[in-house]
C-alpha cells in the first residue's frame, strides 16, 4: 500500500494495536538498520528533533562547528579507551555503535567542500580519524579487531579519500610528508596491502618536481629510522617496526621510481636499504613490485642481475623468467 493508505490505517487504530504493529515492523528490519537508522530515527522522533517524513529526505548543510565538536569528543573517548572499558562516559550500549559514529562522521566531512573556509581543517580531522582506526588494527581499542571491515571502508579506499581531501588543500611539504607516513608507517588491516596506499600515495604526486620531493623526504625518514635501528634487542618489537617502516619506504622510493621513468634509481636503494637479509627474498620482493608497475624488460633485466649477484631465485621465479624470455 502506499504511505497515505498505511497513515489512514493507523489512524483507525488503537494504542494497543499501533504498538503491536510498530513492534512487527521493527523486528522485520535487519540488525544494521535497526542500529544505523532505524534506532536513530526514534530516538529524534521522541526528542522532538525530527519527523518521520523529514528524516531520510531533509539535506541540511553541516555545521561544522558541531562536527568538529563531536569528532573531537570521539577521539578523545577512544584515545581513553571508553569504547572498551568500564565507564560513565560512553554507555554499555552506545559502545558497539562506535561504527556508525564513524560513518556518519565520514559522510558529513565529505560534504564540506575542500575549497571552503574548513576544507583544511575537516582533511585535518578525517586523518586523525583514519589514524585511530589504524592504530586500532595493531591494538584493541575498538569492540572490534578490524576497524575498517567494521565501518565497512577498506583502508587503501579511506587513504585514497584522505589523500584527495588532503592534497586539493595544498601539496605543502607537511601535507606531502604526513600522506608518506600515512602509506607506510601504520598498523594495516587484514585485508590490505601497504603497497596498495603506497601506489596511491605515488599517483597522487602530480607532477614530477613533487615526486622528487617526496623521495627527498623517503631518504631523510630512511636515514633516521637506520639510526634507531638495531640499539635495542634485534628480537624487540620496536626494532620489528623500524625495519618494517624502513622497508615500506624503500618500496615506495621504488615505485616513484619507475613512475618517474627513472627506475634504476630506486633499484638500487631499494638494494642497498631494504631491512630483508635474505637476498633472495629480496630480489623476490622486488620482482614484484617491478611486476605490478613496471614491465617485462625492467623484470628481466632486474632478475638476470640478480643471477650475477649469485643469488639463486625460487623456482616460482624461474618459471616466469622463461615465460618472459619467450614472450
Amino acid at each position: 500500500m502506499k504511505i497515505q493508505e498505511f497513515r489512514n490505517k493507523m489512524q483507525q487504530c488503537k494504542r494497543e494495536d499501533l504498538e503491536k504493529i510498530a513492534s512487527e515492523l521493527y523486528k522485520m528490519l535487519p540488525k544494521n538498520k535497526k542500529e544505523e537508522d532505524a534506532d536513530t530515527l526514534i530516538e529524534d522522533i521522541i526528542a522532538g528533533k525530527t519527523t518521520a517524513v523529514s528524516a531520510k529526505n531533509q539535506k541540511a548543510d553541516v555545521n561544522f562547528d558541531v562536527l568538529k565538536s563531536e569528532i573531537n569528543e570521539f577521539l578523545s573517548n577512544v584515545d581513553n579507551d571508553y569504547y572498551i572499558v568500564p565507564n560513565r562516559i560512553v554507555p554499555k550500549s552506545k559502545r558497539s555503535k562506535w561504527r556508525f559514529e564513524v560513518k556518519k562522521f565520514v559522510k558529513s566531512i565529505n560534504q564540506i567542500p575542500v575549497d571552503g573556509e574548513n576544507g583544511i581543517e575537516s582533511a585535518q580531522l578525517l586523518r586523525e580519524l583514519y589514524q585511530r582506526l589504524c592504530y586500532g588494527c595493531g591494538y584493541y581499542i575498538f569492540p572490534s579487531d578490524d576497524p575498517f571491515q567494521s565501518i565497512g571502508i577498506r583502508q587503501p579506499v579511506f587513504y585514497d579519500m584522505l589523500i584527495k581531501r588532503t592534497f586539493a588543500t595544498g601539496f605543502t611539504d607537511e601535507n606531502i610528508k604526513n600522506m608518506l607516513m600515512d602509506a607506510t608507517c601504520v598498523y594495516i588491516d587484514r585485508e590490505s596491502l601497504y603497497i596498495e596506499m603506497e601506489a596511491i600515495y605515488a599517483k597522487s604526486l602530480l607532477t614530477s618536481d613533487l615526486k622528487y620531493k617526496a623521495q627527498g623526504f623517503i631518504k631523510e625518514y630512511v636515514e633516521q629510522l637506520e639510526a634507531k635501528s638495531g640499539k635495542k634487542n634485534k628480537y624487540a618489537l620496536e626494532d620489528y617496526q623500524i625495519k618494517s617502516n624502513i622497508d615500506e619506504m624503500c618500496q615506495t622510493m621504488l615505485i616513484i621510481s619507475i613512475f618517474l621513468c627513472e627506475p634504476e634509481d630506486g633499484i638500487k636503494y631499494y638494494w642497498k636499504h631494504n631491512q630483508e637479509s635474505n637476498k633472495e627474498v629480496t630480489l623476490y620482493k622486488l620482482l614484484n613490485i617491478i611486476k605490478m608497475y613496471g614491465d617485462d624488460k625492467l623484470w628481466i633485466s632486474v632478475y638476470e642481475n640478480g643471477l650475477s649477484k649469485k643469488i639463486e631465485p625460487r623456482n616460482a621465479l624461474k618459471e616466469q623468467y622463461q615465460e618472459k624470455k619467450s614472450k
